[in-house]
């Protein structure tokens, strides 16, 4: 009975040992090598969250928690290869989701995610034309190079960073992407995307697969703008885009739909000189495949909100989307709204804590009650 007690706790907690071992060395080579700058750079973070058992439902608490690994490659450094450069990035994760309990469809903590163990990326890039041009190609998740509103990245919410309605978003797959910026205020950027995991093939694995023989692939196209003297003069920017799933989907009225759709809208623009930026975004499906059809978003962040506190963060955001109201579709709601309040501090250079405060109205538009959701995150990283 002890011995197989004894197993049993080693294969649950074994992998914390071994992923702690390797983190561990990873910042060890990190700093040694930090002072010969050899071209190679590695990084590493833990990330463990918990969620509270929310008011006004009888769902309980979850908790989870991510590891990541990072290599960064200079290949001019190491091979001489000008412009170029690789990146390698493995994570695990696992725990509860805690979007089972509350049953929002927007996820209210970006860490709820199914368990995986894989490959999160792996992809080279190149620079071409004095800058103007960058190709990067390999395992990419969209979301590092598309969408993204950058004073909405301390959110916890998944959808402030995401727009719902961009069902052709799906996890790291083979991508071929392309960005070119003529002028230091524009770029246009096209990504083509492996989509198979519209079939239910399983990316959460150490597996790549031949891109040239996707069945289905997403396609993402945004233009990028940035200005210098927005409001009060200060700096600010907007990306407009649109995506593609090729493959056929079903329709909540049971028929079939060549493909999907979408676009979306983002805005960010700081207003003080001293860290307090504001975005807003909008997204718009095709409400006869997508659960949402409609998103908007917006909300702030403050970098340094006291003089003591510089590095600290502190934030608000409204995000809501509507539910789809096409034949058959099964919300009896119209919406679902999240009200997001939070603070984050490092307490020092490798430490980071973050307490958010979500209202959501109308979770899922199934029906469920209106809940008030407390989670906490602590964060890692060297």
């Amino acid at each position: 009975m002890f011995q197989s007690s004894l197993k049993n706790t080693i294969r649950t907690y074994g992998q914390y040992i071994v992923f702690g071992f390797l983190a561990f060395t990873a910042s060890v080579v990190a700093t040694a090598q930090s002072s010969t700058d050899n071209g190679i750079d590695f990084g590493a973070s833990y990330s463990a969250g918990y969620q509270a058992p929310p008011i006004n439902s009888s769902a309980g608490s979850s908790h989870k928690q991510r590891l990541t690994l990072n290599m960064a490659a200079d290949l001019e450094k190491i091979f001489g290869v000008k412009n170029g450069s690789f990146f390698f990035q493995y994570q695990n994760h696992n725990g509860q989701n805690g979007s089972d309990n509350i049953g929002d469809i927007q996820r209210f903590d970006g860490l709820d995610d199914p368990e995986y163990d894989r490959i999160h990326m792996l992809w080279y890039q190149h620079i071409f034309a004095d800058g103007k041009l960058r190709i990067k190609v390999g395992k990419v998740e969209p979301l590092s190079e598309f969408f993204y509103p950058e004073n909405a990245k301390h959110h916890l919410g998944f959808s402030t960073t995401r727009s719902g309605t961009i069902f052709a978003q799906g996890p790291p797959s083979m991508s071929l992407n392309a960005f070119y910026s003529p002028t230091d205020k524009f770029t246009l950027a096209i990504g083509v995307y492996d989509a198979t995991w519209n079939r239910g093939r399983d990316e959460n694995d150490f597996r790549f697969h031949n891109p040239f023989k996707a069945e289905d692939v997403a396609i993402f196209l945004e233009g990028r703008f940035k200005w210098d003297n927005g409001i009060a003069g200060l700096p600010g920017g907007m990306k407009v885009g649109a995506w593609q799933l090729t493959a056929e989907q079903v329709r909540f009225d049971g028929g079939q739909s060549n493909g999907t759709n979408g676009i979306y809208v983002l805005v960010d623009q700081t207003l003080t000189d001293n860290g307090m930026g504001v975005y807003a975004q909008y997204g718009y499906a095709d409400q006869q495949v997508v659960a949402l059809s409609s998103h908007i978003g917006f909300g702030m962040q403050w970098i340094g909100p006291f003089a003591e506190r510089e590095n600290d963060i502190f934030g608000v955001g409204y995000s809501r989307v509507t539910f789809s109201d096409a034949i058959d579709a099964p919300f009896i709601k119209e919406a679902e709204t999240a009200y997001e309040l939070f603070y984050k501090a490092p307490l020092n250079d490798w430490f980071t804590v973050q307490a958010d405060l979500q209202a959501i109205d109308n979770p899922g538009g199934l029906g469920a009650p209106d809940v008030l959701v407390f989670t906490t995150r602590a964060t890692i990283s060297f």
